[in-house]
């Protein structure tokens, strides 16, 4: 029993990750490429 119980939670975290980052990209990837976010960078590291 703990063994099924141990496949199954190791299966639903890896789907939970997955889902996780695939959801990560959808948000990330849109904002970067239409430059929603510009961080700013102060002068002290420009220098």
């Amino acid at each position: 029993m703990t063994n099924v119980k141990k496949l199954l939670t190791a299966k639903v975290m890896k789907v939970v990750g997955s889902v996780a980052l695939f959801l990560g990209t959808i948000v990330i990837v849109p904002t970067s490429t239409m430059s929603f976010h510009q961080p700013k960078c102060p002068d002290e590291l420009l220098k």
